[in-house]
């Protein structure tokens, strides 16, 4: 999901090569868009701050001169690449809401159109093929994600190594009770609050977990992009009476208290361990610092 910072940084360096080069008009240039230009030092800048420079390029860029010149064949790439970006930021909140809504959370380090296309599936009605793409992508995946997990959360190495070893033998029903745990575990040790338990102080968190207190407060503005399905109801958190209103019944009080008695499949295994990645993803792209700040503890290594 970097990849069109990376892009951007790839495009604006011949710009600095040419730099020295350009008339008074072309230093004039340089100015106004030097906030955009500092995107390239920092991929962590707020992305909706990234969608009024975007604008303010196109501006600039329509009163110009079509000149033959080097830095305008750049800015023309560079403008569409922003548009990219915009329209990216306007649905991202939204798709990723309506996945988690069927029982999945999607990977932060997979491709930046991985969470349209699922849920551009979903949307047309075809929610077996979104299952299918997902299964697909979590099963491919699988090693690389556990040993992230591991590498993140070393204290619980021995657990996921366990975890991963009941998906190998197919051992779903207790694969996915032990996931569900160590979503919980993962968000308190980095922030010493839960996941599956709600927030009571604040109206605005009511039957959300209470973690997201923590992660809206800490979180850059990059992922704060990626909260709506903390932000928002979902099956795997919700209250009994509220699971019918789901398309997906996978949820985690009816595990945990014995009420659920059909949910050891693989499917919903790759669910959990979605969620349990996603989380993961979350807590290690936060500002470390501020949240020590906040939490009174420690760091995740990345």
């Amino acid at each position: 999901m970097l990849k069109p910072y990376l892009e951007i940084a790839k495009i604006t360096e011949p710009i600095r090569k040419v730099q020295e080069q350009w008339t008074n008009q072309a230093r004039v240039f340089q100015k106004e868009i030097e906030p955009t230009l500092e995107l390239q030092k920092n991929l962590a800048e707020p992305l909706k701050n990234l969608q009024n420079s975007f604008e303010n390029i196109s501006k600039i860029y329509g009163y110009m001169p079509k000149l033959d010149n080097p830095f305008l064949k750049q800015l023309e790439a560079f403008k569409e690449i922003g548009e990219r970006l915009k329209e990216y930021t306007k649905r991202i909140p939204e798709q990723f809401l309506i996945i988690a809504q069927h029982g999945w959370f999607i990977d932060l380090d997979s491709e930046l159109d991985f969470a349209s296309l699922v849920a551009h599936s979903i949307q047309e009605g075809k929610v077996h093929k979104a299952n299918e793409i997902l299964v697909d992508y979590y099963k491919t995946n699988f090693e690389r994600i556990f040993k992230t997990l591991i590498k993140r959360h070393y204290n619980r190495k021995e657990i996921f190594e366990s975890i991963k070893e009941s998906y190998e033998e197919s051992n779903h029903i207790l694969l996915i009770p032990a996931v569900l745990t160590q979503v919980d575990g993962i968000c308190f040790d980095f922030t010493k609050k839960k996941f599956f338990i709600k927030e009571k102080k604040k109206e605005k968190y009511k039957y959300l977990p209470e973690v997201i207190v923590v992660l809206e407060e800490s979180a850059r503005n990059f992922s704060e992009l990626y909260l709506s399905p903390l932000q928002n109801q979902t099956p795997i958190m919700a209250r009994q009476q509220d699971i019918n209103k789901f398309p997906c019944k996978l949820n985690r009080h009816e595990i945990l208290h014995g009420i659920s008695t059909d949910y050891g499949n693989e499917i919903n295994s790759l669910k959990v361990i979605s969620l349990l990645k996603y989380v993961s993803d979350l807590l290690t792209d936060l500002d470390n610092k501020s949240l020590s700040n906040i939490a009174g503890f420690g760091t995740i290594a990345d």
